[in-house]
């Protein structure tokens, strides 16, 4: 049933052929994943995310197909269409598009049909224009547990001027158990710093 709503729905933004068309149908996609959102049910907003995605891509690509509006010269913003009627070129005010949501939408167009496959189709992931054109970080390399335990233990001894003591008058203050702790374990530390 999913598999059918998902074919469905991209079919139906690929058939679209004009911003007015896909921008109503991304509004709807915007509003259902709000409702989905405020009702806890994840699966429903993230197929209303993978839908509000689709047309926004399909917006880009027809954005960037479109003759630009040149503002303030009416008579330059006339095309003909297939019929050789002439009309208006419209803004991307005309359509309630800011010129942000433009260039996003355009730049998702033109990421590769593979590329954004893969990201819309990530399991568990809410995609999102942002998500999808915001390039990917390497990880920082993961740190040794242990090696991050003796540094943070250098700084300790730094921060309370250990240094500045000698071992044994830090050996006296300590009960006998712990000075025999302290005598066996003094030469492995040795040797192992050398």
């Amino acid at each position: 049933m999913q598999l059918v709503r998902y074919d469905a729905a991209k079919q139906a933004i690929a058939e679209y052929r004009t911003v007015d068309e896909v921008k109503d149908f991304r509004d709807k996609a915007l509003a259902i994943e709000a409702y989905a959102k405020q009702a806890n049910d994840y699966e429903l907003e993230r197929d209303a995310a993978v839908a509000r995605v689709r047309a926004e891509r399909r917006c880009g690509e027809l954005l960037a197909e479109m003759d630009k509006a040149k503002g303030g010269r009416p008579i330059e913003n006339r095309s003909h269409d297939s019929t050789g009627f002439v009309a208006e070129t419209k803004t991307l005010s005309d359509l309630g598009i800011t010129k942000d949501q433009s260039s996003k939408w355009q730049r998702l167009a033109a990421v590769p049909e593979a590329e954004f496959e893969a990201a819309v189709s990530q399991p568990g992931i809410k995609p999102s224009t942002h998500h999808i054109l915001t390039p990917k970080e390497d990880p920082p390399p993961r740190m040794d547990a242990v090696a991050l335990w003796f540094w943070g233990r250098l700084l300790d001894m730094e921060r309370n001027n250990l240094f500045s003591r000698s071992a044994e008058s830090l050996i006296s203050e300590m009960t006998e158990a712990m000075q025999q702790d302290a005598h066996r374990l003094l030469p492995k530390l040795r040797s192992w710093l050398l």
